[in-house]
């Protein structure tokens, strides 16, 4: 359902794809992916080789040591044999090219299920409303690319894994100047090793203070409370100019005021060389 200003929260949008039938002949499964609400699964034949991908276990940023990410290749192709046991015994070809969306729900709630066989067949069906495979198929797919992972030595968290999860400042990054502009003020912050100075139209309110970073926040290193571990940036003094920093991408950085009321500006310094995978 859609009005004037964009979709009514709850319209309800469904759709059966052209040419999807529940009946595959196939059992060479060429590529697989199953995303569910906490996790994505993928296993794609690619030049001789399975190209495996996982991610998922926690929400974007939390540092909590669940969440994930996995990417590697294998000779090993038996873990489609085993994903292909699972859709036979609880018939996922069920509901084949069934689409539903749901306007104005949070995401996490459905799945999506796209798979590829040698013959070209295909199965697709995903909902953003309830989960459109078996929850038993569900959980055996997480198991068996858990299990197949553990194999070769990664893990469904944060320690097991090989891809870079969380992409933070650190001293090499955050060397040298950076500038910008908040509510017309000119800001000129100056990383040097392990000190900063800020200076906010003209005026230095900050000289040499020592940071540090906390879980991606680049923060004064003193603690307002030097008895207890820190479990947020919060727990520590913020600077006298700005009170906290985080980056963004390779030549921004990020200035977050929030003393008395909350703001952010950006903050450049066009003199760092572009990393050679940015795209």
């Amino acid at each position: 359902m859609i009005n004037g200003n964009g979709p009514i929260c709850g319209g309800r949008h469904e759709s059966q794809m052209e040419g999807y039938t529940e009946e595959i002949k196939s059992k060479n499964i060429k590529s697989f992916t199953y995303i569910g609400p906490d996790f994505s699964l993928n296993a794609k034949k690619e030049n001789e080789k399975l190209l495996i991908f996982c991610s998922g276990g926690g929400k974007y940023n939390k540092r909590d040591g669940s969440l994930f990410s996995i990417k590697y290749e294998t000779n090993d192709f038996n873990i489609l044999n085993l994903l292909q046991e699972v859709i036979d015994k609880n018939n996922e070809t069920r509901g084949n090219g069934h689409c539903v969306q749901v306007d104005g729900l949070p995401a996490g709630i459905g799945d999506l299920l796209n798979i590829e066989y040698e013959s070209g067949e295909k199965i697709y069906k995903t909902s953003n409303q309830s989960l459109t495979v078996n929850p038993d198929s569900a959980t055996k797919f997480y198991n068996i690319f858990h299990e197949f992972v553990l194999k070769d030595g990664y893990d469904f968290n944060t320690a097991g894994s090989n891809v870079k999860l969380f992409d933070d400042a650190d001293e090499e990054y955050l060397q040298g100047t950076w500038k910008g502009t908040h509510f017309g003020d000119e800001i000129e912050v100056t990383f040097n090793k392990n000190k900063v100075t800020i200076s906010i139209a003209g005026n230095i309110t900050d000289e040499n203070v020592e940071y540090t970073v906390f879980e991606g926040s680049v923060v004064r290193n003193k603690l307002k409370d030097e008895t207890k571990p820190p479990s947020s940036c919060h727990d520590y003094e913020f600077f006298e100019g700005i009170s906290t920093f985080s980056k963004m991408n390779w030549f921004t950085i990020t200035a977050y005021f929030i003393k008395e009321s909350s703001s952010s500006c950006s903050l450049h310094n066009f003199d760092k060389e572009k990393p050679e995978d940015e795209e």
